[in-house]
């Protein structure tokens, strides 16, 4: 199971490089569906780009309309984007804070626990003057919380770089996991335990996720 996870990962961002309009499924707020094409979403994107076929005039829809977005490609890979708020732990205080609105992020793992991930190439576009975050090539940023939250909490980045930020993997995951699986003290505990490693964490916290459930 963690290696079709990780395979339709690759496949994903893949995808999202390269794509302009694939088949999307959008699922409204107000419970109805638009069934046509759209561009693939960034984590901060306030619109969707949509059309309802190949011939049609482009329209731009609030993602504060939309609650989660249906992706297949033209090889049948389906990909699912929700939106959800960010939670976050600010390096300097340690003061947990909630996004002001959701962002969008791509959902890999959807069990009793969320993961959802963000790449760095398409939408991780912070801490500059200019958007986006400069000498990183590569990144992806996983989140994680509970299934029924609308939330999800910052989990780790990984970088290609091999940039020093990996050293903080282990203790952002549990420090994060503290707060966002508060009620669930078996998997807090197991989570404390493990020794993380940035290359194998997604995999080593999946596997946490199936042994210890969280509901």
């Amino acid at each position: 199971m963690k290696k079709i996870i990780l395979i339709a990962f690759v496949v994903l961002f893949s995808t999202i490089g390269h794509a302009k309009f694939i088949k999307a499924v959008l699922y409204m707020e107000d419970g109805t569906k638009k069934s046509g094409l759209a561009e693939m979403v960034e984590n901060g994107d306030s619109k969707v780009v949509f059309k309802t076929d190949e011939k049609a005039k482009k329209e731009k829809i609030a993602s504060a309309d939309i609650k989660k977005i249906e992706f297949t490609d033209d090889d049948k890979n389906e990909f699912l984007a929700e939106k959800l708020y960010l939670t976050s732990a600010n390096a300097f205080t340690g003061k947990f804070s909630k996004s002001k609105d959701k962002k969008w992020f791509y959902i890999i793992y959807d069990r009793d626990i969320k993961v959802g991930c963000v790449d760095f190439e398409g939408t991780m576009q912070y801490n500059s003057s200019k958007g986006k975050t400069s000498g990183q090539f590569g990144d992806t940023t996983y989140y994680f919380g509970k299934k029924k939250g609308d939330e999800l909490y910052f989990g780790f980045l990984k970088s290609s770089a091999g940039i020093a930020v990996h050293t903080q993997t282990g203790s952002n995951i549990k420090k994060m996991s503290k707060e966002a699986f508060a009620g669930c003290p078996k998997l807090i505990a197991a989570i404390e335990k493990e020794d993380f490693k940035t290359k194998t964490a997604l995999e080593q916290l999946i596997s946490l996720f199936e042994r210890n459930k969280c509901k």
